[in-house]
């Protein structure tokens, strides 16, 4: 594990996404780009125009300064932490934007947090953390969003559970979860789809297998399930290109 890819404003991070990205940086000594992908804003018309640009534009092109002043800051700060950081500033769309640094960098492993917002509306557009999962030709470690108010869990990866799936072997099994489980002493459980509910590890680890509009969006896609109700990260591979 050499290298990890951080989106830092796909959405806003928690102090326990930090904690997580920390934990498994310094454990395997890997680099971290922090990658901003800045998309643009579109410029208010209505807005009164004296001279080239307009007003618009040059908020716009405030927006874009310090947008890149704010990844700077955000690289040094990881820095004077202990993690061996680099910044990467992305101008365009931020979901391809991300797949992209990603095709580009092959990362071992990138880490993002899931959208808390699980109505019938989201199953059908999906978010962008679902967009990277459907595409990302990486792992993917997806972290779920702390409720308003609510006390974030310790962060450790003690258990952890793997769900089977049909042409899943056991070699698969092992190559997936081998480096959490050799890295943090974690025990290993293998679970079935439907035991999702009744299991509560520290991390689930699933291969994501492509089912369609309909397996996502009735339920039966257990890594869509996953990354909507699982109140613990979600570690997502996907079938090599």
């Amino acid at each position: 594990m050499k290298t990890i890819l951080f989106p830092t404003d796909l959405f806003d991070h928690s102090s326990a996404t930090s904690t997580y990205l920390h934990l498994m940086a310094k454990a395997w000594q890997a680099r971290v780009i922090l990658l901003h992908v800045y998309q643009p804003v579109i410029a208010d018309t209505s807005l009164p125009t004296f001279a080239d640009p307009g007003l618009g534009s040059m908020a716009t092109l405030d927006l874009e300064i310090i947008s890149q002043k704010h990844l700077e800051t955000l690289v040094e700060k990881f820095r004077s932490e202990g993690l061996d950081a680099v910044g990467e500033w992305r101008f365009g769309n931020v979901e391809s934007g991300i797949v992209d640094a990603a095709r580009e960098y092959a990362p071992d492993l990138l880490i993002t947090q899931r959208s808390s917002v699980a109505t019938f509306f989201d199953r059908m557009a999906g978010s962008a953390a679902d967009d990277v999962a459907r595409l990302a030709p990486c792992p993917v470690l997806f972290l779920p969003n702390s409720k308003p108010g609510a006390e974030i869990p310790a962060v450790a990866f003690r258990s952890v559970a793997y769900v089977l799936q049909q042409h899943i072997t056991q070699q698969m099994v092992t190559d997936q979860t081998a480096i959490i489980i050799d890295t943090f002493d974690a025990h290993l459980t293998v679970i079935t789809p439907e035991q999702i509910d009744e299991n509560k590890p520290d991390l689930f680890v699933i291969q994501r297998k492509e089912t369609g509009f309909l397996g996502g969006l009735m339920g039966s896609d257990p890594t869509e399930k996953l990354l909507s109700t699982a109140n613990v990260p979600v570690l997502v591979y996907h079938v090599a290109e």
